[in-house]
C-alpha cells in the first residue's frame, strides 16, 4: 500500500515536471481563465441583466448626489465638487462592476466534494481559482464596462483623464485592488471547510464592503473618528483608492502611500490565504475527503 502511495506520488511529481518544463504548465492557467471568460458567454441573458443593473445604479446614486449637491458647487471638507462626485459615482461604480466578487465557486465546490477533483490535479488550487476569477473579471470588462462606460460619457457631463500618471496609477491600483478583492472571497469561501451554514458570513462581507469600500458613500465624507476604522480595513484600497486617483481626486505622494498599503495588504492576505489553505487541506484529510 505505501508502495502504491509513493508511486502514486511520484507520478504527479513527474507529471508536474514535465508541464512545468515544457511550459504547458503555466498555459494551464491561462486556459483556466479562458474557460471561465467562455463559460460567461452561455449566459447571455445576465449579461444585460448586468449592463441594465450597472446603469440603474449609476442612475440612482447620480441622482442622489445632485440633490445633494443642489444650490452648492461643493461639500465642505469632502474635497468633491458637484462634478468631481458624479465622476467618482459613475467610476466607482464601474470600478465595483469590472471585479469578480464571487466566492461561492469554492463554496458549492466542498459543498457538493468536487473540490476532492480538484486537489488531485497537478496544479495548485489557489491559482486555478484566481484564473478562474480572472477569466470572469476579462468577461465583465469586454461585455460590462465597455458598454457601460460607452453610454455614461454620452448621458453626462464626465471625461476621461487625459494625464497618463492617472491611468498609470489607476491601473497599478486596480491590480491590487483586485487581488486584494480576491483574496478576501478566498477566505470567506473557504471557511465552508469549517461550517455547512456560510450566509451569514458572506451576508457579513458584503455589508462591509459596503459601507466601507467607499462604493456608495465616498471615504472623504466619513466622520473623522471612523476614519481610522476605514484606514484599517482592506476594502477601501478595493474600490476607493482605484477610483479616486483615476479621476485626480488623490495624486502625488498620498498615491504612492495608498499604493505601498496595497501591496502591504496584498502581502499579509496572501499569507493569510497560504495558511487557512493549509489549514482546510488538513481538515478535509483528517474527515476523510
Amino acid at each position: 500500500m505505501t508502495r502504491e502511495v509513493r508511486a502514486t506520488d511520484a507520478e504527479a511529481e513527474a507529471v508536474r515536471e514535465f508541464l512545468t518544463g515544457s511550459g504547458l504548465f503555466e498555459n494551464l492557467y491561462l486556459k483556466f481563465a479562458m474557460k471561465s471568460f467562455q463559460k460567461q458567454l452561455a449566459y447571455k441573458f445576465e449579461y444585460f441583466i448586468g449592463v441594465f443593473n450597472g446603469l440603474l445604479f449609476i442612475f440612482i446614486f447620480t441622482s442622489l448626489w445632485r440633490a445633494i449637491y443642489a444650490g452648492s458647487e461643493s461639500a465642505e471638507g469632502s474635497g468633491f465638487t458637484s462634478g468631481s462626485i458624479i465622476a467618482y459615482a459613475i467610476f466607482a461604480m464601474i470600478v465595483r462592476i469590472s471585479m469578480s466578487m464571487d466566492d461561492m465557486s469554492t463554496i458549492g465546490k466542498v459543498r457538493s466534494g468536487a473540490i476532492s477533483l480538484d486537489l488531485i490535479k497537478p496544479m495548485n488550487y489557489f491559482s486555478m481559482a484566481l484564473s478562474e476569477s480572472i477569466g470572469q473579471s476579462m468577461f465583465h470588462w469586454f461585455t460590462r464596462v465597455v458598454p457601460i462606460l460607452a453610454v455614461c460619457l454620452l448621458m453626462f457631463d464626465i471625461s476621461l483623464p487625459v494625464s497618463a500618471a492617472n491611468y498609470t496609477l489607476f491601473i497599478v491600483a486596480w491590480v491590487f485592488g483586485y487581488f486584494i478583492m480576491f483574496m478576501i472571497n478566498f477566505l470567506f469561501g473557504l471557511i465552508a471547510f469549517w461550517t455547512i451554514e456560510t450566509f451569514s458570513f458572506q451576508l457579513m462581507k458584503y455589508g462591509l464592503f459596503t459601507l466601507f469600500a467607499g462604493g456608495i458613500v465616498p471615504i472623504d465624507f466619513f466622520p473623522d473618528w471612523a476614519r481610522p476604522v476605514v484606514d484599517f480595513l482592506p476594502f477601501k484600497y478595493v474600490l476607493y483608492v482605484p477610483t479616486a486617483l483615476f479621476i485626480g481626486h488623490i495624486g502625488g505622494a498620498e498615491a504612492l502611500k495608498l499604493i505601498a498599503v496595497q501591496a502591504f495588504w496584498v502581502a499579509g492576505l496572501g499569507f493569510t490565504c497560504w495558511g487557512m489553505w493549509g489549514a482546510a487541506q488538513r481538515k478535509l484529510v483528517v474527515q476523510g475527503g
